[in-house]
């Protein structure tokens, strides 16, 4: 089984994704910066991040946004996982135009009002069959 972390701020779309995907996948939730920066020595074990673009800023982390995330996550992981970038504030299309300009490290692009299909439709396209190495 695929494992998912989630950073966003957000409770309740936490929830919504992780009632939605737990059939298919493992997902853990970080509603803060700061909780995500704790263990992110601990976090090889995810095959695929989703991120939120506007985050409210660690305590210790000022200036710390969804696409420092996404860079650090890329920069950090021996095995480059998956990451896509989330926003409530930009639309599908607005992403397919400006999300690679916005956030080049990023490995995909999701508007919250998309609908989860499309998530995980576009989670299943970016991770690569046989890659999970327990389930």
């Amino acid at each position: 089984m695929y494992k998912v972390a989630i950073l966003d701020d957000d409770q309740h779309w936490c929830r919504i994704v992780q009632r939605f995907l737990k059939e298919e996948y493992a997902v853990a939730t970080y509603k803060s910066v700061s909780s995500f920066l704790w263990e992110l020595d601990e976090l090889n074990q995810y095959h695929i991040f989703l991120v939120d673009f506007m985050l409210p800023t660690a305590r210790h982390e000022l200036n710390t946004d969804g696409m420092e995330i996404v860079t650090a996550l890329k920069r950090r992981l021996p095995h480059s996982p998956v990451v896509i970038l989330v926003t409530a504030y930009m639309s599908m299309n607005e992403l397919e135009v400006h999300g690679k300009q916005m956030c080049p490290q990023a490995d995909g692009f999701f508007a919250k009002d998309a609908g989860l299909e499309l998530l995980a439709h576009q989670m299943k396209q970016l991770l690569i069959p046989g890659k999970i190495e327990d389930s």
